[in-house]
């Protein structure tokens, strides 16, 4: 049954269909948006095609039409964008593995084999952001369409009508993908050498060999040809220039270091990291178990439907003829395929989000290892290599999509206590964040949901910026002090920052989310200047303020946060309202503190206490504390006040503030006075408030 299974048609695209679920559909359903897929699928949602159109026109005017598609097609659920991105690349391994099977027809294991490594590859780990890879892999089912057509053509199996149809099919199909995407431009130049493989079957003699390969492949040389000249001298992207035309003897000088540097990265360490073990104590013991039943219960299953696949009849010399010719394929394709990043002087590596640009070093690493495995002399050793092979890259797959699950987490956590805190915000405001709080998404991508929120009717521009300190601003400039107004650019959109008009914000998690306040946030405990201490430091619960966030400080202006609006969280994304805990009741209780509203903040308050929720951040505890203060319940506020500082004598100065502040708007009792005054005096640090005596 499985050897039958193996041999047919339909085999091996099934076989692959079950490595892509193995790999990366583990948390499909829930993953949300990352990275750029913000701000495709807010141009969608809020500017129509158009505004996808002039989106794309930065960089490559051609791929907007395929969004306005897809997006038309697949609306705004990320579960269909996942879907999305599974079936493109599924299609994308299985064009590879059609032009394979086309090329060496009585090869389907070696076929099958680099097909399956390309779709594993782990030196590319962003395939959960589903919206801009599912159109990336669109691309290259597209460019193996055209591939495996033209090889149909060459192989004059048919009329000259036919053969004349195929070839401008594979030709319109060959400039559809590079003139939308430069990615995958050096895996086009390898089309001429699968020609050459194939012609000489029937050609020996390599003048005429040559010469037929001319006639046949110039009509693809002329495709290319175009694209060059228009890419290099009259389309100018603003995102990605091309620095070698500008200065080609600086592109030639550094070309020798990013060409050894991207083979070691794609060849080399893309594989020594998929040994990375799996992160068992973030992911249980349950997910850890499937972890590694979909790891090597995936590497049998597939060893094992390989194994049975019918043997080659070719003899042995002929056999190592074509492992020769695969061998060579990969090398070339390990030269050409970073040309594009070379010519704009981008560097191949595995740090994201750089490894994206790993994507067409995969096909030339698969050739190599499919080859490889193939010349081993012993077939029980081929399963074994291979099996490891395949167990350590579904395994690294699902790792990345677990990272990227849980970063989404984090974010539909983010998002909805902002949404809590922040009912209403001013147009024109800029949040500001000391470094964006998502491993996967910048503050470029986190302006669109936080537009979405805000203004779910809104049809034209972002009307609110996210704007990160540590990447937009430097920490050390006079424009810290926000004088003056201070303009940027972001890919996306510009970013103007006016000086009234600040909102700085920390989310730090385990905290909950909080917006900065000058009067009541300056006299939190200061972050060490080393990043990574102050890292540690905060996941152990240690409420700090950022030194970048104290410095903005004195410019955040809460009154930009308004009381009533049109805001609504977008359910179809972010999931219903999640269960009201504690982050739900200080986010509520500090924007009534905003308002004066000391009577719902003690209700809050109360009602948090009395169903259990304590914080993480013990700082959270202050806007509780004042308001039992300033309604006359003196004494719990006291109580409260004594057992926060007692358990993290850091926020003694923060609790102190709160009573001195009490102190300064004279209370109506002596009683009232006293308790104030008492408690003072049994806080050991005090800082000097405005209108102290």
């Amino acid at each position: 049954m499985i050897r039958r299974v193996a041999s047919s048609w339909w085999g091996a695209p099934l076989a692959l269909l079950i490595a892509t679920l193995a790999a990366y559909g583990l948390f499909a359903t829930q993953q949300g948006y990352a990275w750029d897929d913000w701000g495709v699928i807010w141009l969608a949602k809020f500017t129509g095609p158009q505004g996808l159109i002039d989106y794309f026109n930065h960089a490559r005017p051609l791929w907007g039409y395929f969004y306005v598609t897809t997006t038309a097609l697949l609306g705004t659920n990320p579960l269909s964008w996942q879907i999305f991105a599974l079936i493109m690349r599924w299609l994308a391994a299985l064009g590879f593995w059609w032009c394979l099977r086309l090329t060496w027809p009585t090869q389907p294991r070696f076929a099958f084999w680099a097909a399956l490594f390309a779709l594993l590859y782990p030196g590319f780990s962003q395939h959960s952001i589903a919206i801009a890879y599912g159109h990336y892999s669109l691309n290259l089912a597209i460019f193996f369409a055209s591939l495996s057509l033209s090889i149909m053509a060459l192989r004059a199996q048919y009329t000259q009508i036919k053969r004349g149809v195929l070839i401008v099919v594979a030709l319109t199909l060959s400039a559809l993908n590079i003139f939308s995407v430069e990615y995958f431009f050096g895996l086009e130049l390898l089309r001429p050498l699968f020609f050459w493989f194939i012609l000489g079957e029937s050609i020996q003699e390599n003048k005429p060999r040559l010469q037929k390969l001319f006639r046949h492949y110039l009509p693809y040389a002329l495709v290319v040809l175009t694209f060059i000249i228009w890419r290099g001298f009259f389309y100018e992207s603003t995102l990605y220039a091309a620095s070698a035309v500008a200065n080609p003897l600086g592109a030639l000088q550094a070309l020798p270091s990013q060409l050894v540097g991207a083979i070691w990265n794609a060849v080399f360490a893309a594989w020594v990291n998929s040994l990375h073990m799996p992160p068992a104590a973030l992911m249980g013991a349950r997910l850890t178990f499937i972890y590694w039943a979909l790891s090597i219960g995936g590497a049998f299953a597939l060893t094992f439907f390989a194994r049975h696949m019918q043997a080659s009849e070719d003899a042995p010399a002929t056999t190592n003829n074509k492992s020769n010719q695969w061998l060579a394929l990969g090398a070339m394709g390990l030269l050409t395929a970073g040309i594009p990043f070379y010519v704009a002087r981008l560097n191949v590596s595995l740090q994201f989000p750089d490894d994206r640009f790993t994507q067409p070093f995969a096909f030339a690493v698969a050739l190599l290892l499919a080859a490889a495995l193939e010349r081993m002399t012993h077939f029980s050793w081929r399963i074994f290599f291979a099996g490891l092979l395949i167990a350590l890259a579904i395994g690294a797959q699902i790792q990345n999509a677990f990272y990227f699950r849980e970063d989404w987490k984090l974010q539909k956590s983010y998002f909805w206590q902002f949404y809590w805190r922040v009912p209403a915000l001013q147009n024109g405001t800029a949040i500001l964040i000391e470094r964006p709080p998502f491993a996967f998404t910048d503050d470029d991508a986190m302006a669109f949901p936080t537009n979405w929120i805000l203004f779910p009717h809104l049809s034209g521009a972002p009307l609110v910026m996210q704007v990160s300190l540590a990447t937009r601003l430097s920490f050390n400039s006079t424009t810290m002090q926000f004088a003056t107004p201070i303009s940027g650019q972001l890919f996306t959109s510009d970013f103007n920052i006016s000086p009234d008009k600040l909102l700085m914000t920390q989310f730090a998690p385990p905290s909950c989310l909080r917006i900065l306040d000058p009067i009541y946030d300056s006299h939190l405990p200061l972050a060490p200047l080393a990043d990574l201490q102050a890292g540690a430091l905060v996941e152990a619960g240690i409420p700090l303020l950022g030194r970048r966030a104290a410095a903005v400080l004195p410019a955040s202006n809460v009154r930009v946060v308004q009381e009533s609006s049109d805001a609504s969280m977008p359910e179809s994304i972010f999931g219903p309202e999640p269960a009201h805990t504690w982050c739900y009741y200080f986010e509520k209780a500090d924007l009534a503190r905003q308002f004066g509203d000391w009577a719902e903040v003690a209700r809050l308050g109360d009602e948090a206490i009395a169903a259990t929720f304590r914080p993480d951040d013990l700082s959270e505890y202050l806007p509780f504390i004042e308001a039992y203060a300033r309604l006359g319940r003196e004494k719990e506020a006291r109580e409260l006040t004594l057992k926060t500082a007692n358990a993290m004598p850091l926020l003694a100065p923060a609790l102190c503030a709160v009573w001195q502040r009490l102190a300064l708007e004279a209370p109506a009792t002596d009683a009232a006075k006293k308790y104030i005054r008492d408690t003072i005096l049994k806080l050991s640090a005090c800082p000097v408030l405005e209108g102290d005596p």
